[in-house]
Protein backbone atom coordinates (compact mmCIF):
# COMPACT_ATOMS: atom_id res chain seq x y z
CA UNK A 1 0.00 0.00 0.00
CA UNK A 2 1.18 3.15 -1.33
CA UNK A 3 1.44 5.75 1.82
CA UNK A 4 -0.01 9.65 1.07
CA UNK A 5 3.29 10.79 0.33
CA UNK A 6 3.47 9.39 -2.68
CA UNK A 7 0.26 8.88 -3.67
CA UNK A 8 0.41 12.98 -3.75
CA UNK A 9 4.07 13.01 -5.30
CA UNK A 10 2.30 10.54 -8.44
CA UNK A 11 -0.96 12.71 -8.44
CA UNK A 12 1.30 15.68 -8.96
CA UNK A 13 3.69 14.41 -11.84
CA UNK A 14 2.12 15.13 -14.89
CA UNK A 15 1.78 19.15 -13.55
CA UNK A 16 5.02 19.12 -13.10
CA UNK A 17 6.26 17.35 -16.37
CA UNK A 18 3.72 19.36 -17.97
CA UNK A 19 5.29 22.69 -16.41
CA UNK A 20 8.70 21.74 -17.61
CA UNK A 21 7.33 21.19 -21.56
CA UNK A 22 5.00 24.19 -21.38
CA UNK A 23 7.93 26.58 -19.91
CA UNK A 24 9.86 25.17 -22.49
CA UNK A 25 6.76 25.75 -25.52
CA UNK A 26 6.32 29.04 -23.63
CA UNK A 27 10.27 29.97 -24.20
CA UNK A 28 10.25 28.49 -27.49
CA UNK A 29 6.96 29.89 -28.80
CA UNK A 30 8.59 33.53 -27.46
CA UNK A 31 11.80 32.57 -29.46
CA UNK A 32 9.70 31.86 -32.66
CA UNK A 33 7.47 35.21 -32.35
CA UNK A 34 10.52 37.39 -31.78
CA UNK A 35 12.59 35.99 -35.23
CA UNK A 36 9.55 36.10 -36.99
CA UNK A 37 9.32 39.97 -36.89
CA UNK A 38 12.97 40.54 -38.36
CA UNK A 39 12.38 37.44 -40.64
CA UNK A 40 9.12 39.25 -41.90
CA UNK A 41 10.67 42.11 -42.72
CA UNK A 42 13.51 40.81 -44.27
CA UNK A 43 12.04 38.56 -46.87
CA UNK A 44 8.46 40.71 -47.05
CA UNK A 45 5.01 39.23 -46.59
CA UNK A 46 5.26 37.56 -49.77
CA UNK A 47 8.31 36.10 -48.77
CA UNK A 48 6.69 34.36 -45.67
CA UNK A 49 3.61 33.76 -47.87
CA UNK A 50 6.19 31.53 -49.62
CA UNK A 51 8.04 30.27 -46.14
CA UNK A 52 4.38 29.66 -44.70
CA UNK A 53 3.21 27.29 -47.59
CA UNK A 54 6.14 25.47 -48.03
CA UNK A 55 5.76 24.78 -44.09
CA UNK A 56 2.53 23.21 -44.54
CA UNK A 57 3.51 20.91 -46.87
CA UNK A 58 6.31 19.71 -44.63
CA UNK A 59 4.22 19.36 -41.51
CA UNK A 60 2.11 17.40 -43.78
CA UNK A 61 5.01 15.17 -44.12
CA UNK A 62 6.43 15.15 -41.40
CA UNK A 63 3.47 13.59 -40.00
CA UNK A 64 2.61 11.02 -42.25
CA UNK A 65 6.60 9.86 -41.70
CA UNK A 66 7.45 10.33 -38.50
CA UNK A 67 5.08 12.72 -36.39
CA UNK A 68 3.81 9.33 -34.57
CA UNK A 69 6.81 8.03 -33.55
CA UNK A 70 7.43 10.10 -30.10
CA UNK A 71 3.95 9.14 -28.92
CA UNK A 72 4.29 5.60 -30.43
CA UNK A 73 7.49 5.23 -28.35
CA UNK A 74 6.23 6.90 -25.05
CA UNK A 75 2.97 5.11 -24.71
CA UNK A 76 5.64 1.94 -25.49
CA UNK A 77 8.43 2.29 -23.26
CA UNK A 78 6.52 3.84 -20.30
CA UNK A 79 4.05 0.87 -20.41
CA UNK A 80 7.28 -1.30 -20.39
CA UNK A 81 9.15 1.20 -17.63
CA UNK A 82 5.95 0.77 -15.59
CA UNK A 83 6.39 -3.21 -15.47
CA UNK A 84 9.99 -2.87 -14.64
CA UNK A 85 10.89 -3.94 -18.00
CA UNK A 86 13.80 -2.03 -18.82
CA UNK A 87 15.75 -4.34 -21.33
CA UNK A 88 12.26 -4.38 -23.48
CA UNK A 89 11.93 -0.49 -23.03
CA UNK A 90 15.04 0.15 -24.42
CA UNK A 91 15.00 -2.51 -27.07
CA UNK A 92 11.85 -0.89 -28.46
CA UNK A 93 13.78 2.32 -28.42
CA UNK A 94 16.55 0.65 -30.67
CA UNK A 95 14.29 -0.51 -33.34
CA UNK A 96 12.53 2.75 -33.43
CA UNK A 97 15.63 4.27 -34.42
CA UNK A 98 15.79 2.05 -37.31
CA UNK A 99 12.36 2.41 -38.66
CA UNK A 100 12.67 6.23 -38.42
CA UNK A 101 16.40 6.12 -40.05
CA UNK A 102 14.41 3.78 -43.19
CA UNK A 103 11.07 6.46 -43.28
CA UNK A 104 13.14 9.67 -42.53
CA UNK A 105 15.42 8.56 -45.50
CA UNK A 106 12.34 8.02 -48.21
CA UNK A 107 10.43 10.97 -46.78
CA UNK A 108 13.11 13.70 -47.46
CA UNK A 109 13.75 12.03 -51.21
CA UNK A 110 10.68 12.13 -52.32
CA UNK A 111 10.15 15.89 -50.60
CA UNK A 112 12.88 16.93 -52.51
CA UNK A 113 12.42 15.67 -55.88
CA UNK A 114 8.90 16.09 -55.88
CA UNK A 115 9.48 19.84 -54.72
CA UNK A 116 8.23 21.27 -58.49
CA UNK A 117 5.09 19.52 -58.36
CA UNK A 118 4.60 19.85 -55.28
CA UNK A 119 4.75 23.71 -55.05
CA UNK A 120 2.51 23.79 -57.87
CA UNK A 121 0.06 21.65 -56.50
CA UNK A 122 -0.44 24.64 -54.08
CA UNK A 123 -0.59 27.19 -56.70
CA UNK A 124 2.40 28.86 -54.97
CA UNK A 125 5.61 28.15 -57.59
CA UNK A 126 7.93 29.95 -55.86
CA UNK A 127 7.81 28.07 -52.90
CA UNK A 128 9.07 25.57 -54.71
CA UNK A 129 12.88 26.77 -53.12
CA UNK A 130 11.71 26.61 -49.57
CA UNK A 131 10.27 23.44 -50.07
CA UNK A 132 13.72 21.52 -51.44
CA UNK A 133 15.36 23.26 -48.57
CA UNK A 134 12.84 21.97 -45.53
CA UNK A 135 13.22 18.12 -47.23
CA UNK A 136 16.71 16.98 -45.08
CA UNK A 137 14.65 18.09 -42.15
CA UNK A 138 12.63 15.39 -42.20
CA UNK A 139 15.05 13.10 -41.36
CA UNK A 140 16.64 14.48 -38.78
CA UNK A 141 13.34 15.20 -37.06
CA UNK A 142 12.68 11.18 -37.44
CA UNK A 143 15.70 10.35 -35.45
CA UNK A 144 15.40 13.32 -32.99
CA UNK A 145 11.10 12.18 -32.65
CA UNK A 146 12.72 8.69 -31.19
CA UNK A 147 15.02 9.98 -28.60
CA UNK A 148 12.15 12.50 -27.61
CA UNK A 149 9.88 9.95 -27.23
CA UNK A 150 11.95 7.30 -25.19
CA UNK A 151 12.71 9.72 -22.30
CA UNK A 152 9.20 10.95 -22.44
CA UNK A 153 8.15 7.29 -22.06
CA UNK A 154 10.86 7.65 -18.73
CA UNK A 155 8.59 10.31 -17.61
CA UNK A 156 11.21 12.94 -18.24
CA UNK A 157 10.60 15.87 -20.13
CA UNK A 158 14.04 17.53 -19.83
CA UNK A 159 15.65 16.54 -22.36
CA UNK A 160 12.77 17.43 -24.80
CA UNK A 161 12.18 20.75 -23.23
CA UNK A 162 16.07 21.78 -23.70
CA UNK A 163 16.55 20.25 -27.01
CA UNK A 164 13.20 22.04 -28.48
CA UNK A 165 14.89 25.45 -26.80
CA UNK A 166 18.35 24.79 -28.67
CA UNK A 167 16.66 23.63 -32.05
CA UNK A 168 14.60 27.03 -31.93
CA UNK A 169 17.47 29.33 -30.32
CA UNK A 170 19.83 27.91 -33.50
CA UNK A 171 16.37 28.28 -36.29
CA UNK A 172 16.28 31.69 -35.25
CA UNK A 173 19.23 32.84 -35.27
CA UNK A 174 20.31 30.51 -39.08
CA UNK A 175 16.75 31.59 -40.70
CA UNK A 176 17.29 34.96 -40.31
CA UNK A 177 21.32 35.16 -41.25
CA UNK A 178 20.37 33.00 -44.12
CA UNK A 179 17.39 34.42 -44.98
CA UNK A 180 19.40 37.56 -45.35
CA UNK A 181 22.14 36.02 -47.56
CA UNK A 182 19.85 34.96 -50.26
CA UNK A 183 16.75 37.20 -49.96
CA UNK A 184 19.09 39.31 -52.48
CA UNK A 185 18.37 37.17 -55.56
CA UNK A 186 14.34 37.40 -54.74
CA UNK A 187 12.06 36.84 -51.90
CA UNK A 188 11.23 33.13 -52.84
CA UNK A 189 15.47 32.51 -51.83
CA UNK A 190 14.87 34.34 -49.43
CA UNK A 191 12.00 31.91 -47.76
CA UNK A 192 14.24 29.13 -48.53
CA UNK A 193 16.70 30.65 -46.43
CA UNK A 194 14.89 30.89 -43.49
CA UNK A 195 13.79 27.07 -44.05
CA UNK A 196 17.02 26.16 -43.81
CA UNK A 197 17.23 27.72 -40.42
CA UNK A 198 14.93 24.75 -39.48
CA UNK A 199 17.03 22.14 -40.20
CA UNK A 200 20.12 23.85 -38.78
CA UNK A 201 17.97 24.02 -35.87
CA UNK A 202 16.60 20.45 -35.71
CA UNK A 203 20.23 19.24 -36.32
CA UNK A 204 20.94 21.32 -32.97
CA UNK A 205 18.56 19.72 -31.42
CA UNK A 206 19.32 16.04 -32.28
CA UNK A 207 22.98 16.53 -31.27
CA UNK A 208 21.43 18.04 -27.67
CA UNK A 209 19.53 14.64 -27.10
CA UNK A 210 22.07 12.27 -28.45
CA UNK A 211 24.39 14.42 -25.79
CA UNK A 212 22.26 13.33 -23.00
CA UNK A 213 21.52 10.24 -23.91
CA UNK A 214 24.99 9.23 -24.01
CA UNK A 215 25.43 11.25 -20.65
CA UNK A 216 22.70 8.92 -19.41
CA UNK A 217 23.77 5.57 -21.08
CA UNK A 218 25.34 4.23 -17.73
CA UNK A 219 22.04 4.43 -16.16
CA UNK A 220 20.17 3.36 -18.54
CA UNK A 221 22.84 0.01 -19.35
CA UNK A 222 22.39 -0.72 -15.40
CA UNK A 223 18.55 -0.91 -15.54
CA UNK A 224 18.77 -3.03 -18.34
CA UNK A 225 21.23 -5.27 -16.53
CA UNK A 226 19.28 -6.40 -13.82
CA UNK A 227 16.17 -6.87 -15.59
CA UNK A 228 14.83 -9.76 -14.79
CA UNK A 229 11.67 -9.65 -16.75
CA UNK A 230 12.86 -10.02 -20.52
CA UNK A 231 11.28 -12.56 -22.75
CA UNK A 232 13.80 -13.79 -25.38
CA UNK A 233 11.07 -14.55 -27.56
CA UNK A 234 10.52 -10.83 -28.30
CA UNK A 235 12.39 -10.14 -31.40
CA UNK A 236 13.35 -6.98 -33.73
CA UNK A 237 10.62 -7.33 -36.07
CA UNK A 238 7.41 -8.08 -33.51
CA UNK A 239 8.13 -5.04 -31.90
CA UNK A 240 8.42 -2.94 -35.31
CA UNK A 241 5.16 -4.15 -36.12
CA UNK A 242 4.04 -2.94 -32.22
CA UNK A 243 5.34 0.62 -32.90
CA UNK A 244 4.05 0.76 -36.75
CA UNK A 245 0.73 -0.33 -35.54
CA UNK A 246 0.84 1.54 -32.27
CA UNK A 247 2.45 4.49 -34.59
CA UNK A 248 -0.09 4.48 -37.40
CA UNK A 249 -3.71 5.59 -35.48
CA UNK A 250 -2.05 8.41 -33.90
CA UNK A 251 -0.56 9.53 -37.62
CA UNK A 252 -3.53 9.26 -38.93
CA UNK A 253 -5.36 11.63 -36.01
CA UNK A 254 -2.67 13.99 -36.50
CA UNK A 255 -2.36 13.81 -40.51
CA UNK A 256 -5.92 14.75 -40.25
CA UNK A 257 -5.21 18.05 -38.35
CA UNK A 258 -2.54 18.85 -40.32
CA UNK A 259 -4.06 17.85 -43.36
CA UNK A 260 -6.29 20.34 -42.40
CA UNK A 261 -4.01 22.87 -42.30
CA UNK A 262 -3.06 21.65 -45.99
CA UNK A 263 -7.10 22.00 -47.09
CA UNK A 264 -7.31 25.07 -45.99
CA UNK A 265 -3.87 26.45 -48.01
CA UNK A 266 -5.05 24.69 -50.73
CA UNK A 267 -8.81 25.80 -50.51
CA UNK A 268 -7.42 29.56 -49.15
CA UNK A 269 -5.07 29.92 -52.54
CA UNK A 270 -7.82 28.29 -55.18
CA UNK A 271 -10.51 30.94 -53.60
CA UNK A 272 -8.26 33.62 -54.12
CA UNK A 273 -7.52 32.56 -57.64
CA UNK A 274 -11.27 31.64 -58.38
CA UNK A 275 -11.67 35.87 -57.05
CA UNK A 276 -9.18 37.04 -59.46
CA UNK A 277 -6.48 37.61 -56.84
CA UNK A 278 -3.19 37.38 -58.09
CA UNK A 279 -0.30 34.97 -56.82
CA UNK A 280 1.25 37.74 -55.46
CA UNK A 281 -1.27 38.85 -53.53
CA UNK A 282 -2.37 35.37 -52.48
CA UNK A 283 1.13 34.71 -50.97
CA UNK A 284 1.04 38.24 -49.09
CA UNK A 285 -2.52 37.64 -47.79
CA UNK A 286 -1.21 33.96 -46.79
CA UNK A 287 1.95 35.71 -44.96
CA UNK A 288 -0.40 37.45 -42.88
CA UNK A 289 -2.78 34.58 -41.56
CA UNK A 290 0.02 32.17 -41.08
CA UNK A 291 3.24 34.52 -40.55
CA UNK A 292 1.48 36.84 -38.18
CA UNK A 293 -1.98 35.87 -37.23
CA UNK A 294 -1.31 32.17 -36.18
CA UNK A 295 1.90 33.03 -34.66
CA UNK A 296 0.37 34.90 -32.03
CA UNK A 297 -2.70 32.50 -31.33
CA UNK A 298 -0.60 29.53 -31.49
CA UNK A 299 1.73 30.57 -28.05
CA UNK A 300 -1.20 29.61 -25.39
CA UNK A 301 -2.01 26.54 -27.66
CA UNK A 302 1.57 25.13 -27.27
CA UNK A 303 0.86 24.88 -23.86
CA UNK A 304 -2.08 22.50 -24.40
CA UNK A 305 0.33 20.25 -26.23
CA UNK A 306 3.05 20.21 -23.37
CA UNK A 307 0.51 18.76 -21.31
CA UNK A 308 -0.73 16.02 -23.95
CA UNK A 309 2.82 14.64 -24.29
CA UNK A 310 2.99 15.01 -19.87
CA UNK A 311 -0.37 13.20 -20.41
CA UNK A 312 0.07 10.29 -22.50
CA UNK A 313 2.81 8.89 -20.64
CA UNK A 314 1.44 9.46 -16.89
CA UNK A 315 -2.04 8.16 -18.27
CA UNK A 316 -1.03 4.93 -19.53
CA UNK A 317 1.05 3.89 -16.49
CA UNK A 318 -1.91 4.66 -14.49
CA UNK A 319 -4.08 2.19 -16.91
CA UNK A 320 -0.91 -0.21 -16.90
CA UNK A 321 -1.47 -0.02 -12.71
CA UNK A 322 -5.53 0.12 -12.98
CA UNK A 323 -5.80 3.12 -11.12
CA UNK A 324 -8.81 4.27 -11.81
CA UNK A 325 -9.24 7.05 -9.61
CA UNK A 326 -5.55 8.25 -10.71
CA UNK A 327 -7.07 8.35 -14.37
CA UNK A 328 -9.89 10.10 -13.87
CA UNK A 329 -7.52 12.63 -11.46
CA UNK A 330 -5.06 13.42 -13.88
CA UNK A 331 -7.65 13.58 -16.83
CA UNK A 332 -9.39 16.51 -14.57
CA UNK A 333 -5.88 18.45 -13.91
CA UNK A 334 -4.60 18.44 -17.25
CA UNK A 335 -8.08 19.86 -18.65
CA UNK A 336 -8.26 22.28 -15.76
CA UNK A 337 -4.98 23.39 -16.24
CA UNK A 338 -5.10 23.64 -19.96
CA UNK A 339 -8.20 26.01 -19.26
CA UNK A 340 -6.57 28.18 -16.44
CA UNK A 341 -4.13 28.76 -19.23
CA UNK A 342 -5.78 28.83 -22.27
CA UNK A 343 -9.39 30.99 -21.02
CA UNK A 344 -7.60 34.29 -20.03
CA UNK A 345 -4.79 33.99 -22.74
CA UNK A 346 -8.10 34.24 -25.53
CA UNK A 347 -9.42 37.22 -23.56
CA UNK A 348 -6.11 38.79 -23.34
CA UNK A 349 -5.46 38.42 -27.32
CA UNK A 350 -8.98 40.03 -28.09
CA UNK A 351 -8.64 42.81 -25.86
CA UNK A 352 -5.07 43.57 -26.32
CA UNK A 353 -5.55 42.57 -30.22
CA UNK A 354 -4.33 45.63 -31.43
CA UNK A 355 -1.84 46.89 -28.94
CA UNK A 356 0.04 42.94 -29.80
CA UNK A 357 -0.09 43.65 -33.75
CA UNK A 358 1.47 47.70 -33.36
CA UNK A 359 4.27 45.93 -31.07
CA UNK A 360 5.50 42.85 -32.71
CA UNK A 361 5.00 43.64 -36.81
CA UNK A 362 4.56 47.77 -37.06
CA UNK A 363 1.61 49.62 -38.65
CA UNK A 364 1.27 47.70 -41.78
CA UNK A 365 -2.32 45.88 -41.92
CA UNK A 366 -2.85 46.82 -38.10
CA UNK A 367 -7.03 47.17 -38.74
CA UNK A 368 -7.47 44.13 -40.56
CA UNK A 369 -4.71 41.69 -38.68
CA UNK A 370 -6.35 43.26 -35.13
CA UNK A 371 -10.04 42.45 -36.67
CA UNK A 372 -8.81 39.03 -37.35
CA UNK A 373 -7.29 38.30 -33.71
CA UNK A 374 -10.46 39.55 -32.20
CA UNK A 375 -12.11 36.95 -33.98
CA UNK A 376 -9.57 34.07 -33.44
CA UNK A 377 -9.16 34.60 -29.78
CA UNK A 378 -11.73 32.58 -29.32
CA UNK A 379 -10.08 29.90 -31.05
CA UNK A 380 -7.60 29.66 -28.33
CA UNK A 381 -9.70 27.85 -26.09
CA UNK A 382 -11.39 25.38 -28.72
CA UNK A 383 -7.38 24.29 -29.87
CA UNK A 384 -6.07 23.86 -26.86
CA UNK A 385 -9.08 21.60 -25.53
CA UNK A 386 -8.69 19.66 -28.74
CA UNK A 387 -4.76 19.42 -28.29
CA UNK A 388 -5.39 18.52 -24.27
CA UNK A 389 -7.98 15.72 -25.36
CA UNK A 390 -6.36 13.98 -28.28
CA UNK A 391 -3.21 13.53 -25.98
CA UNK A 392 -5.81 12.20 -22.85
CA UNK A 393 -7.47 9.80 -25.53
CA UNK A 394 -3.80 8.58 -27.01
CA UNK A 395 -2.54 7.82 -23.14
CA UNK A 396 -6.23 6.16 -22.73
CA UNK A 397 -5.56 3.80 -25.66
CA UNK A 398 -8.26 4.98 -27.30
CA UNK A 399 -6.48 6.00 -30.91
CA UNK A 400 -9.19 5.99 -33.46
CA UNK A 401 -11.16 8.07 -31.74
CA UNK A 402 -9.38 11.44 -32.37
CA UNK A 403 -9.18 10.09 -36.20
CA UNK A 404 -12.57 10.10 -36.23
CA UNK A 405 -13.40 13.67 -34.24
CA UNK A 406 -10.59 14.87 -36.85
CA UNK A 407 -12.23 13.42 -40.25
CA UNK A 408 -15.58 14.53 -38.75
CA UNK A 409 -14.60 18.39 -38.17
CA UNK A 410 -12.64 18.51 -41.22
CA UNK A 411 -15.74 17.60 -43.71
CA UNK A 412 -17.86 20.62 -41.36
CA UNK A 413 -15.07 22.92 -41.88
CA UNK A 414 -14.38 21.89 -45.73
CA UNK A 415 -18.74 22.95 -46.35
CA UNK A 416 -17.59 26.64 -44.43
CA UNK A 417 -14.84 26.45 -46.24
CA UNK A 418 -17.41 26.68 -49.67
CA UNK A 419 -19.57 28.80 -47.98
CA UNK A 420 -17.13 31.97 -47.07
CA UNK A 421 -13.86 31.25 -49.13
CA UNK A 422 -16.12 30.46 -52.64
CA UNK A 423 -19.67 31.61 -52.34
CA UNK A 424 -18.90 34.93 -50.27
CA UNK A 425 -15.09 36.46 -50.80
CA UNK A 426 -14.72 36.84 -47.17
CA UNK A 427 -11.11 35.57 -47.48
CA UNK A 428 -8.61 36.10 -44.09
CA UNK A 429 -11.95 36.25 -42.36
CA UNK A 430 -13.33 33.20 -43.33
CA UNK A 431 -10.40 31.06 -42.93
CA UNK A 432 -9.67 32.22 -39.47
CA UNK A 433 -14.22 31.53 -38.75
CA UNK A 434 -13.51 27.96 -40.26
CA UNK A 435 -10.38 27.37 -38.08
CA UNK A 436 -12.73 28.21 -34.62
CA UNK A 437 -15.96 26.32 -36.29
CA UNK A 438 -12.99 23.31 -36.74
CA UNK A 439 -11.65 23.62 -33.57
CA UNK A 440 -15.28 23.36 -31.44
CA UNK A 441 -16.01 20.40 -33.38
CA UNK A 442 -13.24 17.99 -32.53
CA UNK A 443 -12.76 19.37 -28.84
CA UNK A 444 -16.60 18.05 -28.66
CA UNK A 445 -16.33 14.96 -29.83
CA UNK A 446 -13.15 14.09 -28.20
CA UNK A 447 -14.63 15.73 -24.87
CA UNK A 448 -17.56 13.37 -25.37
CA UNK A 449 -15.69 10.26 -25.97
CA UNK A 450 -13.76 11.49 -22.76
CA UNK A 451 -16.60 11.53 -20.90
CA UNK A 452 -18.22 8.05 -22.16
CA UNK A 453 -14.64 5.74 -21.65
CA UNK A 454 -13.47 7.15 -18.56
CA UNK A 455 -16.94 7.33 -16.72
CA UNK A 456 -15.67 11.01 -15.62
CA UNK A 457 -17.87 13.89 -14.61
CA UNK A 458 -16.36 17.29 -15.66
CA UNK A 459 -16.55 20.00 -13.05
CA UNK A 460 -17.76 22.41 -15.15
CA UNK A 461 -17.94 25.25 -12.82
CA UNK A 462 -14.39 25.00 -11.77
CA UNK A 463 -12.64 24.58 -15.42
CA UNK A 464 -14.95 26.42 -17.42
CA UNK A 465 -17.16 29.33 -15.85
CA UNK A 466 -14.99 30.35 -12.68
CA UNK A 467 -11.50 31.05 -15.03
CA UNK A 468 -14.11 32.92 -17.55
CA UNK A 469 -15.50 34.62 -14.83
CA UNK A 470 -11.78 36.02 -13.84
CA UNK A 471 -10.93 36.14 -17.11
CA UNK A 472 -13.94 38.95 -18.31
CA UNK A 473 -13.31 40.93 -14.89
CA UNK A 474 -9.14 40.58 -15.68
CA UNK A 475 -9.87 41.86 -19.17
CA UNK A 476 -11.86 44.73 -18.29
CA UNK A 477 -8.53 45.76 -15.70
CA UNK A 478 -6.14 45.23 -18.67
CA UNK A 479 -8.08 47.45 -20.86
CA UNK A 480 -8.04 49.79 -18.40
CA UNK A 481 -4.44 49.87 -17.87
CA UNK A 482 -3.12 49.81 -21.28
CA UNK A 483 -5.37 53.06 -22.37
CA UNK A 484 -3.77 54.71 -18.77
CA UNK A 485 -0.39 53.51 -19.01
CA UNK A 486 -0.57 54.15 -23.08
CA UNK A 487 -1.48 58.11 -22.08
CA UNK A 488 0.61 59.01 -19.64
CA UNK A 489 3.85 56.97 -21.38
CA UNK A 490 2.67 57.72 -25.37
CA UNK A 491 4.44 54.19 -25.24
CA UNK A 492 2.66 51.49 -27.01
CA UNK A 493 5.25 48.56 -25.59
CA UNK A 494 5.27 50.08 -21.98
CA UNK A 495 1.94 50.38 -21.70
CA UNK A 496 1.13 46.42 -23.39
CA UNK A 497 3.62 44.94 -20.88
CA UNK A 498 2.52 46.88 -18.34
CA UNK A 499 -1.27 46.23 -19.19
CA UNK A 500 -0.15 42.15 -19.68
CA UNK A 501 1.61 42.13 -16.12
CA UNK A 502 -1.74 43.48 -14.34
CA UNK A 503 -3.58 41.16 -15.64
CA UNK A 504 -2.11 38.02 -14.84
CA UNK A 505 -2.14 39.55 -11.13
CA UNK A 506 -5.90 40.25 -10.90
CA UNK A 507 -6.62 36.92 -12.91
CA UNK A 508 -4.75 34.91 -10.19
CA UNK A 509 -6.74 37.27 -7.81
CA UNK A 510 -9.60 36.85 -8.75
CA UNK A 511 -9.43 33.17 -9.45
CA UNK A 512 -8.44 32.07 -5.64
CA UNK A 513 -11.37 34.58 -4.64
CA UNK A 514 -13.60 32.71 -6.72
CA UNK A 515 -12.65 29.30 -5.50
CA UNK A 516 -11.49 28.45 -9.09
CA UNK A 517 -8.00 26.89 -7.82
CA UNK A 518 -7.36 25.54 -3.72
CA UNK A 519 -4.60 24.95 -1.95
CA UNK A 520 -4.15 21.76 -2.45
CA UNK A 521 -4.26 21.91 -6.28
CA UNK A 522 -1.58 25.09 -6.33
CA UNK A 523 0.72 22.48 -3.85
CA UNK A 524 0.15 20.13 -6.91
CA UNK A 525 1.71 22.81 -9.10
CA UNK A 526 5.53 22.82 -9.78
CA UNK A 527 7.01 25.24 -6.89
CA UNK A 528 3.62 24.65 -4.89
CA UNK A 529 5.37 25.26 -1.73
CA UNK A 530 6.45 28.58 -2.39
CA UNK A 531 3.57 30.17 -4.58
CA UNK A 532 1.56 29.01 -1.30
CA UNK A 533 3.83 30.97 0.75
CA UNK A 534 3.88 33.73 -1.03
CA UNK A 535 -0.07 34.22 -1.43
CA UNK A 536 -0.93 33.39 1.92
CA UNK A 537 2.12 36.23 3.27
CA UNK A 538 -0.30 38.60 0.54
CA UNK A 539 -3.19 37.31 2.35
CA UNK A 540 -4.67 35.74 -0.56
CA UNK A 541 -5.09 32.53 0.62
Amino acid sequence: MENKIQKKKRGSNLAVQGAILATAGIIVKLIGVAYRIPLINTIGEEGIGCYSKAFVIYAFALMISSYGLPTAVSKLVSARIAEKKYKEAHKVFLTALSIAFIIGIISAGIMFFFSKGLANLIYSENSEYAIKALSPTLFIFSIMAVFRGYFQGMNTMIPTALSQIVEQVFNAIFSIVMASILVVQGYEYGAAGGTLGTGIGALAGLITLIGIYLMSRKLIKNRVKKDIHYNKDITSLSLGKVIILTSVPIIMGSAVFHFTNFVDMFMFSDAMRFHGYTQDVSDAMYGMLDGKYKTIVTLPISIASALAAASIPSITTSIVQNDRKQIKRKINIAIRFTMLIAIPSGVGIFVLSRPIILMLFGSSNIQLLSNMLKVGSLSVIFFALSTISIGILQGMDKLRIPVISAAKSLFIKVLFNILLLYIFDTNLYGAVITNIIFAFASSSFNLRAIKKYAHIKFDIKKTYIIPLLSATIMGGICYLTYYIFNLITKSNIIATFVSIIAAVIVYIIVLIQLKGIDKDELLSMPKGNKIVSLLTKLKLL
